[in-house]
């Protein structure tokens, strides 16, 4: 039998160097989440990188100066994830309080799912906490990241007539602080924060941060 002929109207993308190196660096990083979590930050190596990609150790350098960086990429990747999901659950509930119970559902059970997460982005934050030049690109990601969250939890706000107290920059910055919270809470006793557990207690946190009712129409 021989070869379909291909229509001559198929969309065809070819591999030119440009996108040859971006599903390289995109390999990359998927191996690399997956070294990570399994040894630690400090336990990982790039050659264990590479080796899950199916590349040389040159490729991981020729992509990242090191990894520092590398890392620093996959937490980028991490958090863009996350707010895709955000944005997607916020609109979801008939009022504010569902948004915020639906968001701590889905944290808990991220980290239930991924049970080296958290303590693996609280041993590099802990690293990078020493460098100074590390420590500044962190927290330029992170507040970004923050930003981002604070845009979503806005995108609600205005849905349902709230307002809060403090600048939703740090109503985001407030409940990654609960999350994290709890989360360490869980590394040392994970039947201590059930996924509906973390819900109530992320809902009413936040309602507590809120200037006025839930649906009430702002002033």
């Amino acid at each position: 039998m021989g070869m379909a002929t291909p229509r001559s109207d198929t969309p065809f993308e070819a591999l030119t160097p440009d996108r040859r190196r971006a599903m390289t660096r995109q390999h990359l990083l998927e191996a690399a989440a997956i070294v990570f979590a399994r040894h630690g930050f400090h336990g990982a190596t790039l050659d264990e990188v590479s080796a899950t990609a199916g590349f040389t150790k040159g490729a991981v350098y020729s992509n990242f100066a090191g990894k520092d960086e590398l890392f620093v990429a996959v937490l980028a990747a991490h958090f863009s994830a996350r707010v895709e999901v955000y944005e997607q659950l916020i609109v979801q509930g008939d009022t504010i309080e569902e948004a915020y119970r639906d968001v701590g559902r889905f944290m808990a059970e991220a980290d239930r799912r991924e049970p080296a997460w958290a303590p693996l982005l609280l041993e590099f934050w802990s690293h990078a906490s020493r460098r100074d030049d590390l420590r500044r690109i962190v927290v330029a990601q992170r507040e970004a990241f923050l930003e981002a969250i604070a845009g979503v939890i806005a995108q609600g706000a205005a849905r349902h007539g709230v307002r809060y107290r403090i600048p939703v920059h740090e109503v985001a910055r407030a409940s990654g602080a609960l999350y994290r919270g709890l989360t360490v809470e869980r590394m040392l006793d994970p039947a201590t924060v059930t996924p509906d557990h973390f819900a109530e207690l992320h809902a009413a946190f936040l309602t507590g941060l809120q200037e006025t009712a839930p649906d009430a129409a702002p002033s």
